[in-house]
C-alpha cells in the first residue's frame, strides 16, 4: 500500500487555493501541502466583491464605496441602498492575509516554485509527480486550467486596466462607476472605474466577445476616455493589470480523488466573473463533506446556471443590443436584487423579477442556442 505524504494536496496558491487551504486547516486537522508554481506571488491584482453575503475579508478591504453607479447612453443611474457596499482588496494584502494565518498551523505547508510533470490516482491515492519529488495524498484539489481557453472561439470576458495619479485632487472617491457601456459595433465594452482617493483611479476596458484584442487597442480606449473625460489634466499611469474570463462552463476533467478547483471547476460566475464569494462559498460545501467523510461535492444552483448560459448566449449573438440588456437590469431592479444576482444567492422569487425585467423574446431565442 502506497503511504501518503499528506491529506490534501492543493494546486495553486490563488484565490481559490488559499481559501480552500484555509477552511480545511481551521476546520479539520488534515495535513495539507500547498503547491504553486511560481517562486513568488505577484502583487499584480485588484480584486472586488460585495459585503454581501459576509466573508472575512470585508473588515480587510483596502477600499469600501457605498456609492455605484453605471452609465448608459451617456445618463448616470445610480445604484445606492443602505448597508450595500461594494468592496475592493490588493491582491498583495489579500495573499498576505492568508498565508499569515495559514503559517501559524501545523497542519499546512507551502511550497513554491514546483513544476508539476505528472498526475495520477490509483487506488483512492494521488500521485503528483514534480521535477524533484512524487507527493501522494488521500485528496488533490487543482485550480490549473487549460491555457487553450483564449483560443476557444467562446465568449470571453476580457480586460486592461490602468492606476492613474493625477496631480491635483479632482476625482469623486465616494462614488464607483461599475459600468460606463461605450457605443460600439459589433463588439460589447465598457469602462470600469474605480476611485482610490482624491487623486488616484483604476480605469479599466472591458470586452465580452469571443476574441482577446491586442494591449494597443485596450490602452487605446483608455487614452479616448480619458481625454475625454479629464481632458488637459496631468496624470502618471503607475500600474496595469489585465485578464481573460471564460463565460462559457469548462468541461471538468476530475479523475478519481481529484477535483477542479476556482475557473478550472467553474467557480467562476459565467456572466460577471465574480468569484470570491462563490471561493467561500464553495471551499465551506467541501469542507463540510471531509469533516462528514463524505466525498467532496458542491450543491450549485442549477436553474440560477442555466440562466447564466442563457444570458451569455444572448450577449454573444447580439452584442448591439446587449446595451437594452443591462439598461433594463440596472434601471428595473433594486440594488439588493441585483447584488443577490451578482452573487448566486438571489432566491427563487427574485431571479424571476430579474428574469421579466429583460427583453423576453431574445432571451426565450438564446435559450434553444445554448449548447
Amino acid at each position: 500500500m502506497i503511504k501518503k505524504d499528506f491529506d490534501i494536496i492543493i494546486v495553486g496558491a490563488g484565490v481559490s487555493g488559499l481559501v480552500l487551504a484555509d477552511e480545511i486547516t481551521k476546520r479539520t486537522n488534515k495535513k495539507v501541502l500547498l503547491l504553486e508554481k511560481e517562486k513568488k506571488l505577484r502583487f499584480e491584482k485588484n480584486l472586488c466583491f460585495w459585503n454581501h453575503p459576509y466573508n472575512i475579508l470585508n473588515k480587510s478591504a483596502d477600499n469600501k464605496w457605498k456609492k455605484v453607479c453605471v452609465i448608459i447612453k451617456g445618463k448616470k443611474h445610480s445604484l445606492n441602498f443602505s448597508g450595500i457596499e461594494y468592496l475592493r482588496i490588493k491582491s498583495k494584502n489579500l495573499y498576505n492575509f492568508f498565508l499569515s494565518r495559514l503559517k501559524k498551523r501545523k497542519n499546512f505547508k507551502i511550497i513554491m516554485g514546483v513544476k508539476i510533470k505528472s498526475l495520477k490516482s490509483n487506488n483512492n491515492i494521488v500521485e503528483l509527480n514534480t521535477e524533484n519529488k512524487i507527493y501522494n495524498s488521500q485528496l488533490l484539489f487543482d485550480s490549473r486550467i487549460d491555457t487553450n481557453v483564449e483560443k476557444s472561439h467562446r465568449l470571453l470576458q476580457h480586460f486592461y486596466g490602468v492606476e492613474i495619479t493625477f496631480k491635483e485632487n479632482i476625482i469623486n472617491k465616494d462614488e464607483v462607476i461599475l459600468m460606463d457601456i461605450q457605443n460600439k459595433k459589433n463588439n460589447f465594452n465598457f469602462i470600469y472605474v474605480l476611485p482610490f482617493s482624491q487623486n488616484k483611479i483604476l480605469v479599466e476596458t472591458t470586452y465580452f466577445s469571443k476574441r482577446t484584442l491586442s494591449r494597443s487597442k485596450y490602452k487605446q480606449d483608455i487614452e479616448m476616455y480619458m481625454s475625454k473625460n479629464y481632458f488637459g489634466k496631468q496624470y502618471k499611469i503607475r500600474f496595469c493589470e489585465s485578464g481573460v474570463i471564460p463565460m462559457f462552463k469548462i468541461i471538468e476533467k476530475n479523475m478519481e480523488n481529484c477535483i477542479k478547483i476556482g475557473t478550472a471547476g467553474n467557480w467562476v460566475k459565467q456572466s460577471t466573473g465574480y468569484s470570491l464569494q462563490n471561493s467561500f462559498i464553495y471551499s465551506k460545501q467541501i469542507v463540510d463533506c471531509i469533516i462528514k467523510e463524505k466525498y467532496p461535492k458542491i450543491r450549485k444552483n442549477n436553474f440560477l446556471n442555466f440562466l447564466d448560459n442563457t444570458f451569455c448566449k444572448f450577449i454573444e449573438n447580439n452584442p448591439e443590443t446587449a446595451l437594452q440588456f443591462f439598461e433594463r437590469f440596472f434601471k428595473r431592479n433594486s440594488l439588493p436584487i441585483i447584488v443577490k444576482f451578482l452573487t448566486n444567492t438571489a432566491n427563487l422569487f427574485e431571479t424571476l423579477k430579474i428574469i421579466i425585467s429583460l427583453p423576453k423574446i431574445s432571451l426565450i431565442k438564446s435559450v434553444f442556442e445554448i449548447r
